[in-house]
Parts: structure tokens; C-alpha cells; sequence
């Protein structure tokens, strides 16, 4: 099994369990964008977005959430990411960068 591995040097290994593409109208540029979802080793599930955010100091940052099960870490996930469109009315094209298509 996977979680079995261990390689000197290999801080972690981590299994890609779900992909999603998540539509949302209101705020995002373009209305989807995407989730992968991720097991470790320890039976969490890691949710992570490919559609950045800035937030109020002008940094850009993508929405992760966490989960015992893959649908947890999905819902946390979406739920974060409209935590950080929350705090704006108004959003423009450049309030948002993607991550690199290589991981995604």
C-alpha cells in the first residue's frame, strides 16, 4: 500500500483522490475553477483551489480546507474559498491569479 512507503529523503507523500470543477457565478472570474483533493498518509484529506485570491493587504492566496473524508475536505474547501471572496462587493479580473497549469 502507498502509505507503507518510505524513502530517505521523501518528506511526504500525498495521493490525489478527486478533482472538481466548481461553478460559481457571482465572483469568480470565467464561473469555475477547481479543487484537487489529496490524501496523506494519516487518512486526512487536504483540499486545495487553483484560483488564487488577493486579500485585503494585496497578497495572493488560495483556499484550503480539511476533512476525514474526501467530501469533507470539499466541502471545507468551497466554504473557504467563499469566506475569501466574502469581504469584497466588487471583484475585477485581476483580484484573482491562477495557480500553474502544471499542477492542475
Amino acid at each position: 500500500m502507498w502509505k507503507n512507503i518510505r524513502c530517505e529523503g521523501i518528506a511526504k507523500i500525498e495521493k490525489l483522490v478527486g478533482e472538481y470543477d466548481i461553478w460559481e457565478l457571482e465572483k469568480s472570474p470565467y464561473g469555475k475553477f477547481k479543487i484537487k483533493i489529496f490524501q496523506e498518509k494519516e487518512n486526512l484529506y487536504v483540499g486545495y483551489t487553483n484560483i488564487h485570491v488577493i486579500d485585503e493587504s494585496g497578497s495572493f492566496e488560495g483556499a484550503v480546507g480539511f476533512g476525514k473524508t474526501e467530501e469533507e475536505a470539499l466541502e471545507d474547501t468551497i466554504k473557504e474559498y467563499l469566506e475569501k471572496v466574502s469581504w469584497k462587493e466588487h471583484w475585477e479580473e485581476t483580484d484573482f491569479q491562477w495557480a500553474e497549469y502544471s499542477d492542475f
